[in-house]
């Protein structure tokens, strides 16, 4: 009797419930919806390598990693570049004024970027039979409007170690941040 009367207030609770509909552009859900900050579209590399046809078109801002010796690609992660991963890398443009590519941000030194880019997906690849291509990206990028080198967890943790009366702790649960603890001076 009891089971009887919890399934029907079940029922009745699901049925007072609405499916909120998801944001549509176009007709596409809008993976931007909530994640926009400043008129920009903040996304992860998942979200990138995961749903690329939503976010096609589109200027997003995204931390990824650049492996350095001159390298036209982002990664989705150090992993990643360590491992040549290219199915997880972004194309970006060069300088080269002659091919038509304009004066892009520098990224000087290998690290984790927040960059501020206009997505495109690739292009399927297309081959023919016992043809294979050299490289095959998750995307690129035609332009690229800022990138801002941002320090590593392992960074901020070296660089919170080599100084006395450091210690390391997340602000809020969320932000790791390293505390410099007063010392009593005698």
């Amino acid at each position: 009797m009891i089971s009887i009367r919890v399934s029907v207030l079940i029922v009745l609770a699901l049925a007072g419930c609405q499916r909120a509909e998801p944001v549509t552009v176009s007709g596409v859900e809008d993976i931007c919806a909530y994640r926009m900050s400043g008129g920009l579209c903040h996304v992860s590399p998942t979200q990138l390598l995961t749903a690329p046809e939503k976010l096609a078109g589109r200027d997003v801002v995204v931390v990824l990693y650049y492996p350095g010796f001159g390298a036209r690609v982002l990664f989705a992660s150090r992993d990643a570049a360590q491992s040549n991963d290219l199915s997880s890398g972004f194309v970006v443009p060069g300088n080269d004024r002659a091919r038509g590519e304009g004066a892009q941000p520098t990224l000087d030194q290998p690290g984790y970027y927040r960059v501020l880019a206009h997505f495109e997906r690739s292009k399927p690849v297309i081959v023919g039979e016992g043809v294979t291509p050299l490289a095959v990206v998750a995307g690129r990028s035609d332009r690229i409007a800022q990138a801002r080198r941002i320090s590593s967890l392992d960074e901020v943790v070296e660089e919170c170690s080599a100084l006395e009366n450091c210690s390391m702790g997340y602000s809020h649960g969320l932000l790791p941040m390293p505390r410099l603890e007063a010392t009593d001076k005698e």
